[in-house]
């Protein structure tokens, strides 16, 4: 007997289990260490949250010309990305409709049509059958029953970012956007054009821990004194910046010195000095002076604000890089990163922001080595069973909820992280919730 989907979904082992699994109480925030090591949670994470929720799934610079294409994955399931010959975006699943095979290898490339490496079966770019091999094996009618690479149900672009979303019903991507939208504007403009370019080449690491410690991470203000004191204390030791002065600026209050919750599950760190691996611009007023000419004086001072942005679930935009996350398995998660060309500034400039990505970010660098070891440290942590919870209430008694419906506190404070647990929560449970 062949069991429906939806009701095997429905009737899932963990029933409501997960709803335990992130307790919110008077001033205290805690989530369940199962969230990160239970592999039938992960698999439920990529039905309900990356299956049912807009994911990034690449940059439109990386398929800027028909034939361009581009290989990702949706939760567990690969797709390809590509620029049909009419210049339109497609998001298709990378499956052969004969016998299941990927029909596209390559991570990205050019191409007119993508051929099943296992029997042959050819498909353009925009995911239509081109024809089958020794097609005299088939019936007059094998044209007639739709065979084609399937087409993902939602894609929508903003400024350059490709989403696409598996559900059949789902919010317009605008309306998903509405509380980060005005974030990932600044975050364009800090090109002269207002357009940020993905140049060939990505940084991938993989850690054998959780996808949501890198989640977690980007957004993380109060790890930066202790995870990365090495790195300040090599640039106090080189004389370019004193490692007091990096942690009294991490540690001031106001001046735009806060980490923010936002609905859905965003989140932002954001400060005006004080963030290791951030392009210090001060040093370059022609660019300034661009800026101030495209924008003006104030547009220009908030689009050059330091921020590391958070799109629930998957994406991150950093000053110098896109950091996409990757699940794999519930203990292992692919990154890519991919440093970020500015539209109009100078190659003077552009090359300069690269050099101190490299630095801090890249596969030779400080910061990220330091958060990978983290990762795995925690990882291996979680295991003790006598201390199962993880708390997360760092400035519940302080935060603020503003004017635009963002949850702020300190840019040590949890209150991103709270953000993507309220959100992942409600994703997990929404079944559970609909049944009920």
């Amino acid at each position: 007997m062949t069991v429906p989907a939806s009701t095997i979904e429905d009737v899932h082992p963990l029933g409501e289990h997960i709803s335990g699994m992130v307790r919110e109480e008077q001033g205290r925030f805690r989530i369940h260490s199962d969230i990160y090591r239970n592999p039938a949670i992960f698999a439920l994470e990529m039905k309900r949250i990356f299956e049912r929720s807009w994911v990034f799934v690449a940059h439109e610079s990386m398929v800027p010309e028909p034939g361009d294409y581009s290989t990702g994955v949706i939760g567990s399931q690969p797709v390809i990305i590509s620029r049909g010959d009419d210049g339109q975006i497609h998001v298709l699943f990378n499956r052969c409709a004969h016998r299941g095979s990927v029909v596209c290898r390559e991570e990205r490339g050019h191409a007119a049509s993508f051929r099943c490496p296992y029997h042959g079966w050819m498909y353009r770019n925009d995911g239509s059958l081109i024809g089958a091999a020794q097609r005299s094996g088939y019936p007059a009618d094998f044209d007639t029953w739709g065979l084609r690479l399937a087409a993902v149900p939602h894609v929508e672009v903003y400024r350059g970012l490709i989403f696409a979303n598996l559900s059949a019903e789902c919010e317009p991507l605008m309306e998903r956007l509405a509380h980060v939208r005005r974030y990932i504007d600044a975050w364009c403009d800090r090109s002269p054009e207002g357009r940020v370019l993905l140049p060939e080449g990505t940084h991938r690491y993989e850690y054998p821990g959780n996808w949501k410690l890198q989640m977690e991470n980007g957004v993380d203000g109060y790890h930066g004194n202790y995870v990365h004191e090495s790195f300040a204390n090599i640039l106090e030791r080189s004389g370019e910046r004193k490692a007091s002065d990096i942690s009294r600026t991490r540690n001031r209050v106001g001046a735009k010195n806060y980490a923010k919750g936002l609905p859905s599950g965003d989140g932002l760190l954001e400060r005006e000095d004080g963030m290791l691996g951030t392009f210090d611009s001060s040093v370059w007023p022609a660019y300034r002076q661009q800026l101030v000419d495209a924008y003006g004086p104030e547009r220009m001072q908030e689009a050059l604000t330091q921020r590391n942005i958070f799109v629930f679930p998957n994406l991150y935009l950093f000053e110098s890089h896109i950091r996409v996350i990757r699940p794999v398995q519930v203990d292992k998660t692919y990154v890519d990163v991919y440093p970020t060309t500015l539209v109009g500034a100078t190659d003077e400039f552009n090359s300069a922001r690269l050099k101190e990505h490299q630095r801090f970010f890249g596969p030779a660098s400080f910061g990220q080595p330091d958060d990978i070891e983290i990762f795995v440290c925690t990882q291996t942590g979680i295991n003790v069973d006598a201390m199962p919870w993880m708390e997360l209430s760092r400035g519940m008694a302080r935060e603020k909820l503003n004017e635009l419906g963002e949850c702020v506190g300190h840019s040590t404070d949890e209150n991103p992280q709270r953000a993507m647990y309220r959100r992942w929560c409600g994703l997990m449970t929404a079944q559970e919730g609909a049944r009920a």
